[in-house]
């Protein structure tokens, strides 16, 4: 994600990572000086997490060849809601 889509309340999912990969939340800070933005996670957890590893809900996307927890293989989609 660029920083200039980035904003306040936008629905965001995780589309990098290893087992947070898919996770869903809601941008509640933004730190344009550093390129990151806080996140609520649905979870109850809120981190900073870099623009590069979060992507709209709103765009239809597809997350490929990640990793689960027991190392086997799996293809994920994600849609609009």
């Amino acid at each position: 994600m660029k920083t200039t889509e980035c904003s306040i309340g936008l629905e965001v999912v995780r589309s990098i990572g290893d087992y947070v990969v898919g996770r869903i939340g809601k941008v509640i800070e933004i730190d344009s000086e550093k390129g990151r933005a806080r996140v609520q996670w649905d979870a109850g957890v809120k981190t900073w997490v870099k623009f590069a590893v979060i992507e709209p809900t709103s765009i239809p996307y597809e997350i490929r060849n990640t990793p689960s927890r027991n190392g086997v293989r799996i293809n994920k989609t994600y849609h609009r809601k």
